[in-house]
């Protein structure tokens, strides 16, 4: 059996807010300013955690409605020209049933 010293994902990806601790604690501690009772304890991050973490970031930061789509369809609807296919819609459920996905 063959043991990988890289973690996979899921035992890497940490909160945000637990990223941030763990950075302010390390540039802390570099910085010779950390809190009385930390002992010299260390956090490094490995690469993936870091990436997680800056990807968690962005994403916070993109909306999770996009207005713009939304008041094109709202528009779309008060004219009556909005149309949903009725085939598109029964494929995509069929393809979330298959999937075990709940619709």
């Amino acid at each position: 059996m063959k043991i990988d010293d890289n973690p996979i994902l899921p035992a890497t990806v940490v909160t945000r807010n637990d990223a941030a601790a763990a950075l302010a604690a390390g540039e802390a501690h570099k910085n010779g300013t950390a809190a009385a009772g930390q002992g010299g304890d260390t956090v490094k991050l490995s690469g993936n955690a870091e990436r997680v973490a800056r990807m968690s970031e962005a994403l916070q930061s993109i909306p999770d409605i996009r207005m713009e789509r939304v008041e094109e369809i709202k528009k779309q609807v008060a004219a009556g020209e909005y149309n949903v296919s009725a085939r598109a819609v029964a494929e995509k459920m069929l393809m979330s049933i298959k999937k075990g996905v709940a619709v």
